[in-house]
């Protein structure tokens, strides 16, 4: 009986999404190419990131001659 009070205050109490306009106020997303060419542009600049990261961390002292 508990559970079925608490799931009915959750359905009874859940509002609509406020997130998702629909109609004349949705804004056109990205087009595919666009946002593979971001977020590829993206995955490239952090694979970057990464190397130049390990490439400093891994770096030896070299003794002077």
């Amino acid at each position: 009986m508990k559970v079925a009070v608490a799931l009915a205050t959750l359905l009874l109490g859940a509002d609509p999404a406020w997130a998702d306009h629909g109609g004349p106020l949705r804004t056109a997303g990205w087009s595919p190419l666009t946002a593979a060419l971001v977020f590829g542009g993206l995955a490239l600049l952090a694979g970057m990131l990464v190397v130049v990261i390990v490439a400093l961390l891994s770096r030896r002292d070299r003794p002077s001659s």
